[in-house]
This record gives C-alpha cells, sequence and structure tokens, in this order.
C-alpha cells in the first residue's frame, strides 16, 4: 500500500515536496516532508512521513502524519509494511 492512499486530500489539492533525508545510527529511518497545496494556491496542510527499517529482522513500519494549516494533526497512521 503507498503512504498517498492514506492521505486526505480535497478535490484540486496537491503534495510538494519540501525537504527529506534520514535518521538514525545506520540511517534506518528515511523522512519527507510535503505540503499540501489547495486549488487557489495556498497552503492547506502538511504531511510528514517516516519509513523505518528495523536493523536487526528488516521490517518496515510507515508512519503517517498529516496536519492542517494551523499545525493540527488531523491524521497519524503507521502500519508494517
Amino acid at each position: 500500500m503507498d503512504w498517498r492512499d492514506k492521505v486526505k486530500t480535497a478535490p484540486g489539492e496537491r503534495l510538494v515536496p519540501l525537504k527529506s533525508g534520514t535518521a538514525g545510527f545506520m540511517a534506518e529511518t528515511d523522512m519527507a516532508e510535503y505540503e499540501i497545496i489547495a486549488a487557489d494556491g495556498t497552503r492547506s496542510g502538511s504531511v510528514t512521513v517516516r519509513d523505518h527499517t528495523a536493523v536487526n529482522g528488516s521490517k518496515r513500519t510507515i508512519t503517517v502524519v498529516q496536519r492542517d494549516a494551523s499545525g493540527k494533526v488531523v491524521g497519524h497512521e503507521s502500519w508494517k509494511a
């Protein structure tokens, strides 16, 4: 399942990448941040995606956090990939 399926957007909204990177002593977590841009060009929210691969066992956990324009969390989901 693609993480984009977990993001709730209105018609005409799109995701614009802001930044990405890694974390952890072995760079086992990939992180990415996106802005949600409305059809009129205004910022309507943001999305943070974390994809963590366990160092021992190679199990992955993906976490998606969606915030509205004021920064309030409006969606938060984690699942094993």
